[in-house]
């Protein structure tokens, strides 16, 4: 025989709940369930869109080993610490060797020269608006700026392709750099002021970007038109890609406090760099905008 308690807690017996469940007692509770609901799907919904807007990680990408080749030209008078200077600048007959040898190496996919005058345009469009920069700019004239050659890189044995264009009468230096893991992936980055920030001029006499800043740097990307993806590199995935672009080995000392943390930008269309500097370029906690191409 069932007990007065068991009774009570007995969902068979209609009659038994009747009066509870009146419409003047069920409206008030339906309303509190539906408030409840609501305010949960509010809370989900807001913390759904929020995943949504933040970076992605860096993508596991097992491309090919590409770069950039850079021959830089002797300049008028010699070079008495560049052997093949010794005769001032490079002359007609050496570049069409150079340019010879530059066509013989298959790791060298493409090359293009570049007169004095395009590497002054390059040069003053580096400084950007730091004043220290476009100081020098100002005191240099287009006839200092040296010739030079430029070439993209398939996979081989790069030392010794710099060893041998090197050797070359007229060759000043040459130069080769490892592309960017971001290159192909994003069309602009965005490096945040570091721990240590004296190779950045806006970062100098001041702290680390801050959790804030950060945010309000998203915030501004994510409002641009044509955006993509945003992706965000720690301080971890730049140093590895430092070392893949200067040849770094895993044993060579390098701060990580003065290696940015950074926005890494894809669009439906790349957008112009100077366009990119003049939205992004002053907001606190932006050390740099920077084209990856």
């Amino acid at each position: 025989m069932d007990s007065p308690a068991m009774e009570e807690l007995s969902f068979g017996d209609d009659r038994r709940t009747a009066g509870f469940w009146t419409p003047a007692r069920r409206r008030p509770l339906v309303t509190v369930l539906v408030v409840v609901l609501l305010a949960g799907l509010g809370i989900a919904a807001w913390g759904f869109y929020e995943h949504l807007r933040r970076p992605l990680p860096p993508p596991v990408t097992s491309a090919p080993r590409t770069g950039r080749l850079w021959v830089v030209l002797c300049a008028d008078g010699p070079d008495e610490y560049a052997p093949n200077c010794l005769h001032g600048a490079a002359t007609a007959d050496d570049k069409r060797k150079i340019e010879a040898v530059l066509r013989s190496l298959p790791e060298i996919r493409d090359f293009s020269f570049e007169s004095k005058e395009r590497a002054y345009e390059r040069f003053r469009k580096s400084a950007g608006e730091d004043p220290a920069g476009l100081e020098f700019v100002r005191k240099t004239r287009v006839d200092e700026m040296p010739e030079s050659y430029h070439g993209a890189l398939g996979p081989g044995e790069w030392e010794a392709i710099r060893l041998r264009i090197g050797d070359l009468s007229g060759v000043f230096a040459t130069e080769i750099y490892g592309d960017s893991l971001w290159r192909g992936v994003a069309d602009i980055g965005i490096p945040l002021c570091p721990e240590i920030g004296s190779d950045y001029p806006r970062c100098r006499g001041r702290e680390r970007v801050s959790e804030e800043e950060k945010t309000a740097v998203l915030d501004r990307v994510r409002d641009l038109d044509g955006v993509k993806a945003v992706y965000f590199e720690d301080a971890a995935h730049a140093l590895a890609n430092r070392r893949r672009i200067f040849w770094q080995s895993e044993g060579e000392d390098v701060d990580v406090r003065a290696l940015p943390e950074a926005f890494y930008v894809a669009f439906d269309r790349p957008p112009a760099k100077a366009e990119m500097e003049k939205i992004l370029g002053r907001m606190p906690g932006v050390a740099d905008v920077v084209s990856v191409s």
